[in-house]
């Protein structure tokens, strides 16, 4: 083989191992969510979806922590949880993504808006809800723009259930979240019904945005992720 020869393969392999490592820092994401089960639950049931997807060299390794903060407490405490994880620290190939998974509740608005801001500006992606993760499941199923008082979302959960053929009463710590309201519901009507209504709040602040949610960019974050292994 001549020098010229040898060098080009060298350089293909060097190529190779770079696109491997691209491809493999992609597949490595945190999600620190404010719950320490409901949300865990539900991202946990997303991701082994996804992966099933996904060709076992590239499947998402997702470090899910449920930290039983709030708001601005939480988003701090993203960078204590990441110096934590043994797998952060000792892994030369840092995490893709960062998500943080917080509520509205009952919380001040300043602190849910900074909360917000907090992340953006430390490159986490935050996925809100206003006012709880359980409006991003009543879009599985009906569009609704209206204000609603999230001790009605339980209720109204099992109202879609029992009109879908499932006698069910919603749990906050069902493990089978996820492969319920995909069973049931519509993950792709959620994903368009929230786009659409938080893009007509584009002009409010997040605390304003009664009711909205920002969950569907996980699932934007895998479509990107999907078409970048094509």
């Amino acid at each position: 083989m001549g020098s010229d020869d040898l060098f080009k393969k060298r350089r293909a392999e060097r190529n190779k191992r770079k696109e491997n490592i691209r491809k493999q820092k992609s597949s490595n994401w945190l999600i620190v969510c404010e719950g320490k089960e409901t949300e865990p639950n539900y991202f946990e049931g997303a991701v082994a979806a996804i992966n099933e997807l996904i060709e076992d060299d590239y499947k998402l390794k997702v470090k899910i922590v449920g930290k039983g903060m709030n708001t601005t407490s939480l988003v701090k405490s993203t960078q204590d949880i990441l110096n934590e994880i043994d797998e952060y620290k000792n892994s030369t190939i840092p995490y893709g993504k960062i998500f943080v998974v917080f509520d509205k509740d009952s919380f001040s608005s300043e602190s849910f808006n900074k909360a917000i801001e907090m992340c953006e500006r430390n490159g986490y992606i935050p996925l809100w809800s206003n006012q709880a993760i359980e409006y991003w499941f009543l879009l599985y199923f009906n569009y609704i723009d209206t204000g609603m008082d999230r001790k009605s979302y339980e209720s109204k959960i099992n109202e879609y259930f029992n009109a879908a053929g499932l006698k069910y009463r919603y749990k906050k710590n069902d493990e089978k979240i996820y492969s319920i309201l995909s069973k049931y519901g519509s993950l792709e009507k959620a994903r368009k019904n929230a786009y659409r209504i938080h893009l007509n709040h584009s002009k409010d602040k997040p605390s304003d945005s009664e009711s909205c949610t920002t969950v569907y960019r996980f699932f934007d974050e895998v479509d990107k992720r999907l078409k970048e292994l094509e």
